[in-house]
């Protein structure tokens, strides 16, 4: 059997998306905290702490859509078999 993986898309943004797995789990704040270093600014608190209209801009609508997604994937661990 093969499998797809789906991820969403621009648009499924949402603020405080994420933060749930980042206050419940040490490894996942460490790969924010890298996002963060690799984007120069706080993406993190702009998913978890930022307005609609903040998370709208491709600037951050794009790294955030794009990390939640590979947070999601690792977070599967050994299920994640696309």
């Amino acid at each position: 059997m093969k499998k797809a993986y789906v991820f969403h898309g621009q648009g499924a943004q949402f603020p405080g998306m994420g933060k749930e797995a980042w206050e419940s789990n040490p490894e996942v704040r460490s790969w924010y905290e890298e996002a963060d270093a690799v984007m120069g600014f706080a993406l993190s608190t702009i998913m978890f702490e930022g307005t609609e209209e903040a998370l709208k801009e491709t600037r951050v609508t794009q790294p955030a859509i794009f990390v939640q997604s590979v947070l999601q994937a690792r977070l599967a661990g050994q299920e994640f078999q696309p």
